[in-house]
């Protein structure tokens, strides 16, 4: 506090101070003294003063005690009722427990939230066995249109999100989805359990086709079976459409991919109360994140750290790591056969924090703040690709999200 201040302080508190009562100083002293020697009046008077004093003392340390405490829990119990992108606050309840078993994740094209937007939603859904499903929408084509998602993380992303079944709507999900794959088991691929069902490659005639004005227009699901994963692809390609012939699907196919539909893009609507544990929507808060580094033409890790700030450098050293090689898709001005490296490091959410602090001096990747957190590292060189870094949560399976837009 600045010189300044203390006068400035002292002249209020001389405003509001009382007027002097009248007195005689030297006999208010003596009349101290004598309490304090023995007089049982003023004794008794000084003392129950002291009390009253004393029990006010109390009772504001227990108010402050419970308000840290209360405030202590909060910390404890930040519960996030809106989806976020990157890392999530300090003090934010992660979703527990940290592993899970998968059920079924899904992705399909559905219905609007927003009467104003132009076309339609991406919804990606995954549910576990433990009840937890983890849901985000989309615009289809996030470049276009307007209304966007109302509240979401942001105009075009509800963020990751979180609601908890009870075991009956788990076993509901679970049925549901088996009936569907039942029905249509001439057009279910097997894929490793590692692919993303709606990655790799997918077999021309394996699709279940369905009418141009049928609810989800098209998606695709995954649900595990053995050590594999059962996928079923559909959408509205038409019979002779030349990359997926497919199958026209039966009023009952139909009508099961509708119910499928309706519990994993809408299962408070869909779902008794007796089938939750949680309704609320909160955001899923992970505990660990991979922070990612893409660059081309591929380099080895030591190159590609080296490229990162010193800080987020030393950080991401010693971590677990997975990489992967891959094709540069084609596009104008990029080099014919080009290749890139992917290396995903795993860190604790608190270590993504200081990551995530360490790169604050580079440049955000234009027009994808809306969907994820990432850092352009350097310039693209010879018709190859950007060096960029990115944060990506870890679902309960032990695998990361695709955060990049759709459409």
């Amino acid at each position: 506090m600045t010189t300044y201040e203390d006068n400035l302080l002292a002249a209020r508190f001389a405003a509001l101070a009382p007027e002097p009562l009248a007195g005689n100083w030297a006999d208010v002293v003596a009349r101290a003294g004598a309490a304090r020697k023995g007089s049982p009046e003023l004794r008794g008077a000084w003392w129950l003063r002291r009390r009253r004093r004393l029990v006010v003392v109390l009772a504001v340390v227990a108010l402050v005690v419970v308000g840290a405490a209360t405030a202590i829990g909060a910390v404890r119990e930040l519960i996030l009722d809106q989806g976020f992108v990157g890392i999530p606050p300090v003090g934010a309840t992660p979703s527990s427990p940290e592993s899970g078993e998968l059920v079924v994740q899904w992705l399909g094209v559905a219905a609007p939230l927003s009467p104003q937007q132009v076309g339609a939603d991406s919804v990606s859904a995954w549910l576990y066995a433990d009840g937890r499903i983890i849901w985000d929408r989309r615009p289809w084509h996030p470049w276009h249109g307007e209304g966007g998602i109302p509240d979401g993380a942001n105009e075009l992303n509800s963020g990751y999100l979180e609601q908890r079944l009870a075991p009956e709507g788990v076993e509901l999900v679970r049925t549901a989805v088996a009936e569907l794959l039942d029905q249509s088991r001439a057009l279910v691929e097997e894929i490793p359990t590692e692919e993303r069902p709606w990655g790799g490659s997918h077999h021309p005639r394996l699709a279940l086709v369905v009418p141009d004005d049928f609810v989800s227009g098209w998606g695709v699901l995954a649900a595990p079976d053995g050590d594999r994963s059962a996928r079923l692809l559909w959408g509205n390609y038409g019979t002779d459409n030349s990359v997926f012939e497919g199958t026209p699907a039966t009023p009952e196919q139909l009508s099961a991919l509708r119910r499928v539909y309706a519990l994993l893009t809408d299962p408070a609507s869909a779902l008794p109360s007796s089938a939750w544990i949680v309704q609320k929507v909160r955001a899923y808060v992970p505990s660990h994140h991979a922070v990612c580094i893409d660059t081309s033409p591929p380099k080895d890790v030591s190159q590609t750290l080296s490229m990162l700030p010193t800080r987020a450098a030393g950080l991401l050293r010693d971590t677990s790591r997975t990489s992967s090689e891959h094709d540069l898709s084609s596009g104008p001005g990029w080099a014919p056969g080009g290749r890139a490296v992917t290396y995903c490091f795993t860190v604790e959410t608190p270590q993504a924090r200081e990551v995530a602090e360490a790169l604050s001096g580079l440049e955000r990747e234009p027009g994808w703040d809306s969907f994820v957190l990432v850092y352009r590292v350097a310039e693209a060189v010879d018709g190859m690709t950007p060096t960029r870094i990115w944060f990506e949560p870890y679902f309960p399976d032990g695998r990361i999200p695709n955060s990049w837009p759709a459409g």
